[in-house]
């Protein structure tokens, strides 16, 4: 017994100074003045850098304004701020701040026994502090190691800094999500007012987001956001920083969130350039990049306030302006609050791809004839719209007039598999579900987004040279450029078959589905609506110049139908003309004609009476002759060989005779 006794005596005494040295040793790690293990210093700098921020940089090299950049402007003084401003932070955040010295341990002892409940690591207990130190000193990795060197830095920084001067420099550093950082920056964003004059409710509403800045956007998850809202007044009631009467007027305060922000073109920015740079959001910040863009503040200016008309109230409206050079983005601007990039059906808008391109690869041309009549493909039958038919047409017509006949026919007959391939050279992408004949009028597993469209007409525009389209274009710090877009082209098609298209969509601009341009100048367009029998649910059109592309989308929302049915593509067309008649879009530049293409004489009767295309012979009278530019390298040519002779001596000299 006695062995006994002692053996368990010597236990505890060895547990008792377990537990002593692991207390002490914790103590040691986390005392403020102690360093050891290379553990990280605190750095008053990093929390005076207030100014850690992206420069963007639009088409003159100017810094675009918005809430990217320029926060020194945004910084918020701590005597600037409402007492409920402040408490709402503190209720959500951290309700003990003013009793703790940096480390609330009481709630860390609280957090831990229902994480061990739960089995689960549901539940945090980082001090306001905590998280200011953890925000400029340290990274968001999960271990021991860090923990310990925030709690000790945070127990430092109390020793040094007095509360206000912590929570002024902790809600400076907040992250609202979408490029805005700073609780300055993101009353101007969203509620377009300073700081000073936010409600409570508005107070309550930022102090929710930062929690979770996607689950609680105001731009999209504005339920999730509402419901935090409603815990941070019930955690301010509770606590006493509120009255109930100051509770229950916040609660019927409705909130609404500005939208006048570039948030579409911010926020695809951030996310092209933290993939070209391998980086995230917090490391572009904190490196303080320098971005160029081909931002256009004269062509957004206008997209934006042609967005902000009523009529266009009823309809999520998208407008891309690319710069075909460098694939810059110019525009990219929404009436959808938030970012909007959906595939979506391309609709007729995937014909010059998926017919058109290939056939005319295939040794087809402008002239070649279809006969657009009402056809059966198996158990698939196409309709025209309005169930239009016209008879024999040319391709060029029947891509003007966007015969639906047509366009199955002619994947039909260019066979699937080389028409993808040719469409995904443009960009286009596809699953393995995409496999039926409905393929050419735009029916898709997943569709496309509207980037993806806009730089395949693009690519038409570059003479068949496909390259991939760039937010950015080179970025810098301090220490020079460290980044420049790869602009790395590729042939999707030939240049005769570009130009060849390109031709036959001025047509479609001139005459076709996309008239509303005809006095536009040189534009080529493609309009197209996706629809059932009970509505639409897209529209659209896409133009381009030899200088830029412009792609209008107009989407129903909620997925259900467009409250108009007569918003077709043709309705869309309106925008790209409004940025025609501003010059904004300059349609005075002729599209360059390669050498791979020249003037030809058509023998017409051939045409019209055979619904053949050959080459006129050089004995066939004029008035039997029709005039078209053809391909070089797919003349259609009859009997003689001796006709190529003839065109290669008098009609190639100068592209015509």
């Amino acid at each position: 017994m006695k062995k006994a006794a002692k053996v368990s005596l010597i236990v505890i005494i060895s547990i008792v100074l377990f537990i002593a040295l692991s207390v002490g040793f914790f103590f040691l790690l986390i005392e403020p003045n102690v360093t050891i293990f290379g553990s990280t210093d605190l750095d008053l700098d990093k929390l005076t850098s207030y100014s850690r921020t992206v420069t963007v940089l639009d088409c003159d090299g100017k810094p675009i304004d918005g809430a990217l950049f320029d926060n020194d402007k945004l910084y918020v003084k701590y005597d600037e701020l409402n007492d409920y401003t402040v408490n709402a932070f503190i209720a959500i955040e951290d309700k003990r701040f003013y009793d703790h010295s940096g480390v609330d341990y009481k709630r860390m002892a609280s957090a831990a026994v229902n994480n061990i409940k739960s089995g689960k690591f549901s539940q945090g207990a980082s001090t306001i502090t905590q998280q200011l130190i953890k925000n400029t000193h340290l990274s968001n990795e999960k271990t021991i190691k860090r923990k310990i060197e925030e709690i000790r830095l945070a127990r430092k920084l109390e020793r040094v800094y007095d509360k206000e001067q912590i929570l002024e420099s902790y809600l400076n550093i907040l992250y609202f999500g979408s490029g805005i950082r700073g609780l300055g920056t993101a009353s101007r964003v969203m509620f377009n007012k300073p700081v000073s004059r936010l409600t409570l409710a508005q107070s309550a509403a930022l102090a929710s987001i930062i929690n979770n800045p996607t689950k609680y956007s105001p731009y999209n998850n504005i339920d999730n956001l509402t419901e935090r809202k409603e815990l941070v007044l019930r955690q301010m009631l509770d606590q006493g920083f509120i009255t109930e009467n100051d509770y229950k007027y916040a609660l019927s305060e409705k909130l609404s969130f500005s939208s006048e922000r570039p948030n579409q073109f911010t926020s695809a920015l951030l996310r092209d350039a933290c993939r070209e740079l391998d980086c995230t959001e917090k490391q572009l910040f904190n490196n303080q990049f320098t971005i160029k863009t081909a931002y256009n503040p004269r062509a957004v200016s206008a997209v934006r306030a042609e967005l902000s008309n009523e009529k266009y109230d009823d309809y999520n409206v998208r407008v891309i302006i690319l710069d075909n050079k460098t694939g810059g983005v110019m525009c990219d601007e929404t009436n959808v609050i938030g970012y909007v990039n959906p595939q979506r059906s391309p609709a007729s808008t995937i014909k010059p791809f998926i017919s058109y391109a290939p056939a005319l690869e295939n040794g087809l041309n402008p002239l070649s004839q279809i006969e657009d009549k009402p056809t059966v493909f198996g158990d698939y039958a196409p309709k025209n719209y309005k169930e239009i038919y016209r008879g024999y047409q040319s391709l060029n017509d029947c891509l003007a007039y966007s015969s639906n006949i047509a366009a199955v026919k002619l994947l039909n007959q260019n066979g699937m598999d080389k028409s993808k391939a040719i469409a995904q050279n443009f960009g286009l992408s596809f699953t393995a579900n995409d496999d039926s004949l409905a393929l050419a009028l735009g029916g898709m597993d997943k569709g496309v987004t509207l980037m993806e469209l806009a730089n395949a007409y693009r690519t038409l525009a570059n003479g068949g040279k496909y390259s991939k389209p760039h937010y950015l274009l080179d970025v810098s710090n301090n220490d020079g450029q460290i980044y420049e877009s790869d602009i790395q082209y590729k042939n999707a098609v030939g240049d005769d078959t570009a130009y060849l298209i390109t031709n036959m969509l001025t047509n479609c601009a001139q005459y076709g589905t996309a008239k509303k341009l005809k006095y536009s100048g040189v534009i080529a367009a493609k309009t197209g609506t996706n629809g059932d029998e009970n509505g639409n649910y897209d529209c659209y059109c896409i133009a381009y110049t030899p200088s830029n592309t412009v792609a209008v989308w107009f989407g129903a929302k909620d997925n259900e139908h467009l409250i108009d049915n007569k918003i077709t593509g043709a309705k869309c067309s309106e925008i790209i003309k409004m940025l025609c008649d501003t010059k904004i879009i300059k349609t005075t530049e002729q599209f360059e004609m390669p050498q791979s293409v020249a003037y030809y004489d058509i023998d017409y009767t051939a045409l019209n009476d055979m619904h053949e295309v050959y080459l006129a012979d050089p004995m066939l009278p004029r008035r039997y002759r029709y005039k078209a530019v053809l391909s070089k390298r797919h003349l259609p040519v009859k009997r003689s060989i001796d006709i190529i002779d003839y065109y290669d001596y008098y009609s190639w000299q100068d592209g015509e005779f």
